[in-house]
């Protein structure tokens, strides 16, 4: 595996799951010379993160890493950076929009486990924390893989 000076959390609109993914990969690889950074695939305008996510993130000792969605631009990528996109989906849509720009793949398919994180708007706080466990163990995974085949 090659080495990767940017990891980029790509999700639909970036007020929620790349949020959180980036939090939690900053937790655990915090230390290391790797800049993490979460980014939406369609944010129109900086609309600001989801309240319920916020409150997870925080409930589990971590800040997000900003206030409002950003958008994936061409100048986010490089050859030294790996996006881990929320779902297959996703990915699909980053390789048709940025095709050779850099490394694309979902987060399940980078860790091999089957399943995408899926987006739980709309639903309850309960609903809002468990896919915040998903992403936890998701991301730790993903971090394990990277400093074993030390990729950072």
């Amino acid at each position: 595996m090659k080495k990767y000076r940017k990891i980029i959390f790509l999700g639909t609109d970036n007020t929620c799951r790349s949020v959180m993914a980036e939090a939690v990969m900053n937790s655990v690889l915090g230390k290391k010379p790797v800049q993490i950074l979460s980014r939406g695939l369609v944010v129109l305008f900086p609309e600001p993160l989801n309240p319920k996510a916020v409150a997870v993130l925080k409930g589990n000792q971590m800040e997000p890493a900003k206030e409002s969605a950003e958008p994936l631009t061409e100048r986010d990528l490089d050859e030294d950076t790996l996006v881990l996109t929320m779902t297959r989906d996703e990915c699909r849509q980053a390789k048709e929009a940025y095709g050779e720009a850099a490394d694309i793949c979902s987060i399940g398919e980078f860790v091999e486990k089957p399943g995408d994180i899926d987006q739980p708007y709309g639903g309850t706080l309960a609903e809002y924390g468990a896919c915040y466990e998903y992403i936890d163990l998701m991301v730790k995974v993903a971090a394990e893989k990277l400093l074993k085949e030390e990729a950072i």
